[in-house]
């Protein structure tokens, strides 16, 4: 008997079901590879038939909302939302980086997304279910190099998220609005989260950028996190190896203020310490990490290590 290869049926399925599927894709291909025996290639075959089925009934629409600013610049997000769901919450994506998504969609639906690997871009799609809906933040258009970290600690920045955060309100006016920054987003979150009290029922840190250094980070140089009105997450590697994020310095801040803290631990390296497919990433945790978020904003039980 000739196996099938990963290829010759991962493609197609990638087409139909989207990036909804990029996970199990993924899981896929690694079983695959490791796999030769017959019966446990149709034992994959099998399940992977029905993870395609249950993500076909649990499809998102996206949809790239645009939103004007002042003098005649613009801020876009990307609006990603379980088909004929009234969510519950609503979360505020702040990638890492410089932000910069170039978020544009096509007549026929097909999205232009930069930063993929990002870990709030690749996992906006677990965050989706019939209670959340997620709003992935661009940057503005009259900042075409993305966010610099002085501009998202800026009273621009809360003014431009301000205008976003009146765009969703329109939409989904029972909704609550939860803000999530991960690495270089956190600077977001800190500020965003600050200047904007009455906007946010609860604000996630992710990847903090705890340790600023280098003339990096600056604007989260003794920042006080007691200043944020809403309840805090923070969410941390503990061996996260990027040089701005150290765990430390997380649980200290976490520990001076009383903040819950998840500890992630394992995954997979395939970058570098600071880059997305990395531990400060959570590469390879995607989908425990994303669970104990939802988990703590709704308010069950949520872990405080992912191992």
């Amino acid at each position: 008997m000739r196996f099938l290869q990963p290829s010759s049926f991962i493609a197609p399925l990638a087409g139909a079901s989207g990036y909804l599927m990029e996970p199990v894709l993924q899981l896929a291909i690694r079983l695959g590879r490791a796999m030769r025996r017959r019966t446990a290639w149709c034992v994959l075959m099998i399940w992977l038939a029905h993870a395609v089925t249950h993500a076909a009934s649990a499809h998102a629409a996206e949809q790239v909302v645009n939103v004007p600013l002042q003098d005649s610049a613009s801020i876009s997000y990307l609006l990603t939302q379980a088909d004929g769901s009234q969510p519950q919450w609503i979360l505020v994506l702040f990638a890492g980086s410089e932000g910069n998504l170039d978020l544009r969609q096509n007549a026929n639906g097909s999205l232009h997304v930069r930063e993929k690997n990002n870990f709030l871009v690749r996992a906006r799609g677990l965050f989706v279910d019939e209670h959340f809906a997620t709003a992935l933040v661009d940057a503005p258009s009259d900042q075409p190099e993305g966010y610099t970290d002085a501009f998202r600690g800026s009273p621009r920045h809360a003014e431009d998220i301000a205008r976003v955060a009146a765009d969703l309100r329109t939409r989904f006016p029972a909704a609550r609005l939860v803000l999530i920054g991960t690495s270089r987003g956190t600077i977001s979150s800190a500020f965003v989260g600050r200047a904007l009290p009455d906007t946010w029922d609860a604000v996630v840190h992710t990847s903090t950028l705890s340790s600023p250094a280098r003339g990096e980070a600056t604007p989260l140089i003794g920042f006080d996190y007691g200043a944020i009105k809403a309840r805090q997450l923070f969410v941390h590697h503990a061996d996260d190896g990027c040089f701005l994020c150290s765990f430390g310095a997380v649980k200290r801040i976490t520990q001076r203020g009383n903040y819950p803290l998840i500890v992630v631990h394992g995954g997979e390296v395939r970058s570098g310490p600071c880059k997305a497919l990395s531990h400060h990433g959570f590469y390879g945790r995607d989908e425990p990490v994303v669970a104990a978020i939802k988990a703590w904003i709704s308010g069950a039980a949520w872990p405080a290590d992912i191992r």
